[in-house]
């Protein structure tokens, strides 16, 4: 099959999210896959960062591959920002018809085009719908865009509209689901994040940098960002100085900066930046349990974290608030709410007995990466099969 994955992040972050994992298992039974985006602009001309420079680079070289996968990013005249102008849903729904060169001849030259699956992972894949001759497309709904304070504040109704569009959509949460069906009634599936096979495989190092102080060690795994709760978060450092909290992690919110630069000054708090995916477990299978500080608002009651499932394949206790999700899987969990609590549910899952741990690692087994994609591959079946009965062409224009 010809796949093109349309994304809004690097084919190779260092911390894979659930596309990324999902097209290499394409690619591993053999199919052609295409990494598409995220765009680059005009607009990036005037912000160098490294991830900016990084997709520069990727754009001059035409098309670069990554591990057997494709990877195209395209450069567009518009880009979808929240700028005045470029702000306007009418940006967001026309982004890939401006690109130069124009990005279907590019992708019919590159042999994707006509595409067996078009994968959307992000609103702006909107115009791709009629840009790109496919057979099945689908929309992977993992947030709700709309309650993030940085995007363009119409973001809501271009999901709305790809949901309404596409063969079907996978809902990473319940409360995912629960909206999604609002739009649409049938071809909207549940299907939540996974855990990669290697976080259960046993590490034999301590990786140099691990803060091996002789105290248990409360460890975060994730981006630091609008979601996480930096103020509990120190409230359990300054008050439980007999743990050393670990963070592992980008920051891409730089209102926490300040905060996180004050808590470095104490001992028993280390942030060691983003860690590579594959090196997470060395990490990890050293830690003593596995925070989610994240705030409880309307963004997180839709949030299905991917650190969960990687915390109970390293057998560890998990400590968060009681998040929609985590409630609705009704899998280990120290709840907490408010700072107090906060205390009181570390001290408690400090406590726990190696049975447990090794009960959360086989739970954990049931939901990798994997086995979600077994259920997707189903999906794809069923939805192909129907397009067959209902359009003998099957090919969508």
């Amino acid at each position: 099959m010809k796949i093109i994955f349309a994304e809004s992040h690097n084919l190779d972050r260092p911390d894979p999210l659930g596309s990324h994992q999902y097209i290499r298992l394409f690619k591993e039974e053999g199919h052609d896959c295409l990494w598409l985006g995220p765009a680059i602009s005009p607009l990036h001309l005037f912000k160098p960062d490294p991830i900016n420079r990084h997709r520069f680079r990727v754009w001059r070289s035409g098309l670069r591959r990554v591990d057997g996968i494709d990877w195209l990013v395209p450069f567009s005249l518009l880009f979808y920002y929240n700028l005045p102008f470029l702000r306007r849903s009418c940006v967001g729904r026309n982004q890939y018809r401006f690109c130069l060169p124009p990005l279907k001849k590019r992708l019919a030259k590159l042999g994707y085009a006509p595409a067996d699956l078009l994968w959307c992972a992000g609103p702006v894949a909107l115009s791709l719908l009629d840009l790109v001759p496919h057979k099945l497309s689908c929309y992977r709904l993992a947030d709700r865009l709309d309650k993030f304070s940085r995007i363009p504040p119409e973001v809501g109704e271009l999901q709305k509209e790809i949901i309404r569009r596409v063969d079907f959509v996978l809902a990473t949460s319940q409360a995912l689901w629960e909206w999604a069906r609002q739009f649409r009634k049938e071809d909207v599936y549940y299907l939540p994040n996974g855990v990669a096979e290697h976080f259960f495989e046993p590490v034999a190092e301590l990786p140099e940098d691990f803060p091996d102080q002789g105290r248990p060690v409360a460890v975060y795994l994730g981006t630091l960002d609008t979601r996480f709760d930096l103020e509990t978060l120190a409230h359990g450092v300054l008050m439980i100085k007999d743990v050393h909290f670990l963070l592992i992690g980008s920051l891409t919110d730089e209102s926490l900066r300040p905060g996180l630069e004050t808590l470095q000054k104490e001992k028993n708090f280390t942030w060691l930046g983003p860690r590579a995916h594959h090196e997470a477990p060395a990490y990890l299978q050293y830690c003593d349990l596995g925070l989610i500080p994240f705030h409880l608002n309307e963004l997180t009651e839709a949030v299905n974290p991917i650190k969960y499932y990687e915390y109970l394949a390293c057998g560890l206790p998990v400590v968060a608030p009681p998040l929609r999700e985590l409630r609705v899987m009704k899998g280990p969990l120290y709840s907490y709410r408010g700072r107090d609590q906060f205390i009181s549910a570390v001290q408690e899952a400090l406590g726990t007995a190696k049975e447990e741990k090794e009960r959360n690692s086989e739970l954990a087994r049931q939901q990798t990466w994997k086995t979600r994609f077994e259920d997707i591959k189903k999906i794809m079946a069923e939805k192909a099969a129907h397009n067959r009965e209902g359009n003998p062409a099957c090919e969508r224009q």
